[in-house]
């Protein structure tokens, strides 16, 4: 017989609904600041104007998504399961990113066949390329070419060479974005390479990149005004490298990614870091209970990740019986929290990873207690996650997505094993493609922003205070469902 045993089941985060509140003229939804604490830090807490952390996996965040990201106000954790000399370079290329000039693009040669543009639009979505003489990023510029210049049936085996615009207008190396704007303008055109004295080009200026940055006053940025990134790392001797690497690159937090954070390698984990560095911030997890809580919050980390087994993805509960529900994780943990504050006056915030599917359930786990969330499934569904992109002929776009413990991730330090000792705990899949992270996180936040105001609160702050959640029956949960009518949509497939 088990040590002890619970008798009274964990609960989901599906299970729960927010009871409205009184909305005031304060607390309409353009009111509401969904800005957050993430993490302590040397100087109080570093924090987010969003509550949106992207996952620390292969599929999830990459270049892309840590800018997209960072300027909506939220931040990515860059995966451990790449190369070092990969994920620091990311983490380089973030913080050195300049709003508007893109550095690292995807250039082509002359000789190149159409069917290869072809397959990079696919995979990576991607509409405008630089022609230069050798094929790369810092080649001598000698022409532009995009989607619009060719037919990819009619045209897949012609040479770039045949299609391409040799009459292209440049910019030279200095130019401010302004002005760069402003040519643009005059122009009439989409995109400016941007080149030195010899012609070899350096960065290139997107029209829709520059309408980004202007559209986006509260990105999340550290006090050189650059966008905030995070790194992960495991608790694995081999990866004190990698940890000394994502320092140097710059890194404004590191999350130690494991899938039980309750472990002395954990706080050993942390040794290293604090002697390395002093300032950065360290997030600690993930664990399910009060007692794992205490332990990191001892052990002195800035935040903690909660929840094991719950990812869209995950089979860690059907491969060892490890796992609890969301709702209850977070409610044990989110008290544990609360009295450590009333003891030692150090607010610790906690970050719920894993089972949330909507802006819904974002919204009970934020009023359960947690600060922030971090989310896999949610980002892998946009442009700007690093999984490719391909096109099925029934489903239509799909964008890969595969968990860090599946047999294509082997991300055997998070794990904390070998890989002669590697089994999965996580599958390898798609998810539909739903378009661009600048087209439709906007909704997300304001349904979050409703959700807030409709339960009487203006902020996450108040949300942790004021807010009334209710278990629900599994009635409630039938009828708070689509229920008696046949969609549009179901219509439509038959």
């Amino acid at each position: 017989m088990a040590k002890k045993i619970i008798y009274e089941p964990s609960r989901s985060l599906k299970q729960y609904r927010l009871l409205t509140g009184r909305t005031s003229a304060g607390s309409i939804p353009p009111k509401v600041s969904l800005r957050t604490r993430l993490c302590c830090s040397s100087g109080g807490h570093v924090h987010l104007n969003i509550p949106l952390i992207s996952a620390a996996m292969q599929a999830v965040s990459g270049k892309r998504m840590a800018i997209a990201l960072a300027q909506h106000g939220g931040i990515s954790v860059i995966p451990c399961s790449i190369p070092i000399d990969e994920q620091a370079g990311i983490i380089k290329d973030v913080k050195r990113f300049k709003a508007g000039f893109q550095k690292d693009v995807v250039a082509v040669s002359r000789d190149d066949k159409i069917s290869g543009i072809a397959k990079i639009i696919k995979e990576k979505g991607y509409g405008k390329f630089p022609v230069t003489s050798n094929g790369k990023g810092d080649g001598r510029l000698i022409g532009i070419i995009t989607r619009k210049n060719f037919d990819i049936r009619e045209h897949a085996q012609d040479r770039v060479s045949q299609h391409m615009a040799t009459k292209v207008i440049t910019a030279g190396v200095g130019i401010s974005l302004h002005d760069a704007n402003m040519k643009m303008v005059k122009h009439g055109i989409d995109v400016l390479p941007i080149v030195d004295k010899r012609n070899n080009l350096k960065l290139m200026v997107f029209k829709k990149d520059m309408e980004k940055h202007l559209d986006f006053p509260n990105s999340s940025v550290d006090e050189g005004k650059r966008y905030l990134v995070a790194a992960a790392v495991s608790t694995q001797p081999a990866d004190r490298k990698r940890i000394d690497a994502v320092i140097s690159a710059g890194a404004d937090v590191i999350f130690i990614d494991s899938s039980d954070g309750y472990s002395d390698f954990q706080a050993e984990t942390l040794k290293y870091i604090r002697k390395r560095s002093k300032s950065i911030s360290v997030v600690g997890g993930n664990v399910i209970t009060a007692e794992a809580f205490d332990f990191l919050a001892e052990a002195g980390f800035d935040a903690v990740k909660v929840g094991m087994g719950i990812g869209s993805g995950c089979i860690t509960q059907a491969q060892k019986g490890t796992g609890r529900g969301q709702a209850t994780a977070l409610i044990d943990i989110c008290l544990a929290r609360d009295d450590h504050f009333s003891r030692t006056g150090r607010y610790i915030p906690v970050i719920s990873d894993g089972s949330i599917a909507n802006s819904g359930q974002i919204a009970v786990a934020l009023a359960l207690g947690a600060d922030s969330v971090m989310m896999g499934r949610f980002f892998a569904q946009f442009t700007e996650s690093a999984g490719g992109l391909r096109q099925h002929p029934t489903m239509g776009p799909l964008k890969e997505y595969w968990m860090e413990a599946s047999a294509r991730a082997r991300n055997y330090g998070r794990y904390e094993t070998r890989s002669e000792l590697f089994f999965e705990e996580g599958v390898e899949g798609f998810v539909p493609h739903v378009g661009s992270m600048y087209d439709h996180l906007g909704e997300t936040l304001l349904k979050l922003k409703s959700s807030f105001s409709s339960a009487g609160c203006k902020s996450i702050d108040e949300l942790h205070k004021d807010s009334v959640v209710e278990l629900q029956s599994i009635a409630a949960l039938e009828d708070s469902d689509v229920h008696g009518v046949i969609t549009q949509q179901l219509f439509s497939q038959h």
